[in-house]
């Protein structure tokens, strides 16, 4: 999943990873450095023990000095990066979201009343759109200055702390079809293909 996630970047341009390990760290390392001829750089850091979706981010600290993307590795983005990228560049934000559009069906009629139980209203088998968090992100270098070092730290906690200092953060959404969760297992087999 980390060859197709690098992949895909590279078919805009970027040749430059580095990569949060810490389960199976050494294997995950091994398998890399026995590619021969990589069109890529790619760079390897250490948690120490888990530390959330950005809590390792502190130890790219004066490595990383321009724009740059984060991504789990158990999601994979079919889209414009560089679209992407030019709307977070456009916007000014300090991070963007990306997000995909999924819509729900609730297959029963659902009820909204008001006081005293009176029904005020009744829709038949709704549809919901929502936007989700795909665990796709640009990010500004100064942020990683705000990542604290040695705690369990999500980048949603990041975001909340932006969005509490009315700082900008926005959302770049992407249709349902453009974003597959590899750690959903069905959606798993889905992608490579096999029936279960």
């Amino acid at each position: 999943i980390i060859e197709e996630i690098i992949s895909r970047f590279q078919d805009f341009g970027c040749n430059s990873f580095f990569a949060s390990i810490n389960y199976k760290s050494d294997l995950i390392e091994y398998y890399f450095n026995q590619i021969k001829n990589k069109p890529y750089n790619i760079n390897f850091f250490k948690e120490n023990k888990p530390s959330g979706t950005a809590g390792s981010l502190h130890l790219l600290k004066g490595q990383i000095d321009s724009t740059f993307f984060v991504s789990n590795c158990d999601i994979l983005i079919n889209d414009d990066y560089e679209a992407i990228y030019e709307y977070h560049k456009k916007n000014n934000n300090e991070l963007t979201i990306i997000s995909a559009i999924k819509d729900y069906s609730i297959p029963y009629g659902t009820l909204i009343t008001k006081n005293e139980g009176l029904l005020s209203e009744i829709t038949e088998k709704p549809n919901i759109n929502f936007q989700i968090n795909t665990g796709f992100y640009i990010v500004e270098p100064h942020l990683i200055d705000e990542i604290p070092q040695n705690e369990f730290f999500h980048i949603t906690h990041l975001i909340e702390i932006l969005l509490k200092q009315k700082r900008k953060v926005g959302v770049f959404p992407v249709s349902s079809g453009s974003w597959i969760d590899i750690g959903v297992w069905s959606e798993y087999l889905k992608h490579i293909k096999i029936d279960n």
